[in-house]
């Protein structure tokens, strides 16, 4: 499973929600509290993208660049263009910056914002790597190889966790105030 941080408002968020859907034309307004809120995290968003960029981590020859292309170009017609690109966007800590993604529900059941690592867009064999960077190390065999092992460190860990519990409070206000926004709009 993937690092992330849900934020979960009170009572009020639902009960904004629920009252969006029954107000006609409440479409803007729903697409503006959504705005809003998905505002409300892009600075936890960007600095965790920032941040997993910039960690330093112990890393042997080969595999991982490689295993980021292929993914890539399996989705893709393997034009020249596509190739590049692949290649230049390979690695590690880029795959897993863009996919720290937020998402944000307003419907009638639940509302809030959540930040998390989409792991469905790395490559298989990578989709637990966001959490073992955020825990700080984990070990793996050598190029498969089950007789050899090694450890694989990061510093700093916590990445994603720190960030998170740095914004948390902002967004969880900023969420709250687009919520009463949208309910003094909703009520008058």
């Amino acid at each position: 499973m993937p690092a992330r941080l849900e934020i979960r408002g009170t009572a009020e968020f639902r009960a904004t929600a629920a009252k969006l859907k029954q107000v006609a034309g409440s479409g803007e307004l729903s697409r503006l509290m959504t705005r809003r809120m998905r505002e409300a995290a892009a600075p936890a968003v960007g600095e965790a993208q920032q941040r997993v960029r910039a960690i330093a981590t112990s890393s042997t020859r080969g595999g991982g660049g490689q295993a980021r292309r292929e993914h890539t170009l399996a989705r893709r017609k393997k034009t020249q263009a596509a190739r590049k690109t692949a290649f230049a966007n390979r690695g590690l800590r880029n795959s897993v910056a863009r996919a720290v993604k937020t998402q944000v529900k307003s419907s009638g059941r639940t509302a809030g914002v959540r930040i998390r690592v989409q792991s469905s867009t790395l490559p298989t064999d990578q989709r637990k790597l966001p959490l073992y960077l955020n825990a700080g190390k984990w070990r793996h065999p050598v190029m498969g190889n089950r007789d050899r092992w090694v450890t694989q460190t990061v510093t700093p860990p916590g990445w994603f966790d720190s960030t998170m519990a740095k914004h948390g409070s902002k967004i969880r206000d900023s969420a709250a105030e687009s919520v009463n926004v949208i309910n003094k709009l909703v009520s008058s």
